[in-house]
């Protein structure tokens, strides 16, 4: 008897084939970043184009805080902070709400404004956080008559706060598909406790809340007059390739050329490698894709220290300026709007550079595993797909023999 095949058996089983290598080749494909560097160069020059955060305002906000006084945990300008943000950034549509923790015999407050994203109801969470408190001792003052005194804290750290601010400001405007959450983080500096505020709020995360977070944004002395952010080795290999692609496309990266057509001016320098503890660390540690935006030289270059001003009484407005601030601010707004923070994948291969800087009061942790669940999704669905066809196969199978 022949056991030859219908040519319509063959030509399904064909289409099965094809079906399966097209699932297959989607899957893979979804293991790489889906923001390709090259591709979006020129969309990058788009949304440039229409950026509208302010040095301005970010160093008005930089020089009130100062004038509030020392933010200690538990001060009075702390709590005056608090309530001049949330007084401003509900007006602007935010949702507004503190979380209070006692450790290391502190009682500290972490501030949090949150904006729902236009996106499906799996729209995912970017957090975007910097510490709003100052440091309690100018431990590092070469004035030994100053180091018991609170440090004025304009770069460290009113700089950060005062960028998440002018965010909240221009955010609820650009209808962003994911939702927002704004971190004033408290006691990241105080004594020999650190990253303390930060910590708290990832011991309390949910499974469900890590699961949703795309990613985690630091921002930590953005303010110097003379920037020049690194890369900090703590954090996702993915986000620091697209942020060193943000810089270039604003003109912040030596050896490129900006959507302006102006040389890059070195205050993005992604050849150097900080090895760095901060706030960022404590999410990381639980899977969540982290990017840490820092200058870790605060003046000129001292030993042990992240440069002259810092932990001094010289930590003060003037050293700050407008320009780096909205270097900054824009380097963030343009990351929002091209959702650069979105859908990360750890990239594979990405060796750490050997030209460190930092205090050593820090050690380098393990960067960060990636996120999974994207991936896990579309094996799911891809295996739905292949079991419905494999199902209408056999069903065409058996309509063809009856």
């Amino acid at each position: 008897m022949s056991s030859r095949t219908s040519p319509r058996v063959t030509a399904t089983w064909l289409c099965l084939i094809i079906a399966m290598m097209t699932l297959s080749t989607s899957v893979s494909s979804q293991n790489e970043s889906q923001w390709n560097v090259e591709d979006e160069h020129s969309s990058l020059c788009g949304i440039s184009e229409n950026l509208t955060f302010s040095g301005t305002n970010a160093n008005t906000s930089v020089g009130w805080q100062v004038s509030l006084g020392p933010r200690v945990p538990e001060s009075e300008p702390s709590a005056l902070f608090r309530s001049a943000v949330e007084e401003n950034v509900t007006a602007w549509g935010w949702e507004v709400y503190t979380q209070q923790h006692e450790r290391h015999g502190m009682n500290l407050t972490n501030l949090f404004a949150t904006l729902n994203g236009t996106g499906d109801e799996e729209r995912g969470r970017i957090v975007i956080s910097a510490h709003y408190d100052s440091r309690n001792i100018a431990d590092k003052d070469l004035n030994v008559s100053n180091q018991t005194l609170p440090v004025p804290g304009a770069n460290d750290a009113a700089s950060g706060a005062a960028i998440l601010i002018e965010l909240a400001r221009i955010i609820p405007a650009m209808n962003l598909s994911q939702d927002i959450t704004l971190f004033w983080n408290d006691a990241e500096d105080q004594n020999d406790n650190y990253t303390v505020g930060a910590e708290a709020w990832a011991d309390n995360l949910s499974q469900v809340e890590i699961d949703n977070m795309e990613s985690f944004v630091l921002l930590d002395m953005v303010g110097d007059r003379d920037l020049q952010l690194q890369k900090i080795y703590i954090g996702n290999s993915t986000l620091k390739s697209r942020a060193q692609a943000l810089g270039g496309a604003l003109g912040m990266v030596n050896g490129t050329v900006s959507c302006a057509g102006i040389d890059g001016d070195g205050t993005m320098q992604y050849n150097i490698t900080a090895y760095v503890g901060d706030d960022h660390q404590h999410p990381d540690e639980l899977g969540i894709p982290t990017l840490s935006f820092m200058d870790p030289q605060y003046g000129e270059k001292v030993p042990g220290t992240f440069g002259e001003y810092w932990h001094t009484m010289e930590d003060t407005p003037d050293k700050v300026s407008a320009e780096s601030l909205g270097a900054v601010g824009r380097l963030v707004e343009l990351g929002l709007k091209s959702e650069a923070f979105v859908i990360v994948v750890e990239e594979q291969g990405q060796p750490a550079q050997d030209n460190s800087t930092g205090d050593g009061d820090v050690e380098p942790l393990e960067p960060s595993k990636p996120k999974s669940r994207v991936i896990t999704g579309l094996v799911i669905l891809a295996g739905a797909s292949l079991f419905l066809i494999v199902g209408l196969i056999v069903f065409a199978e058996w309509k063809l023999k009856h």
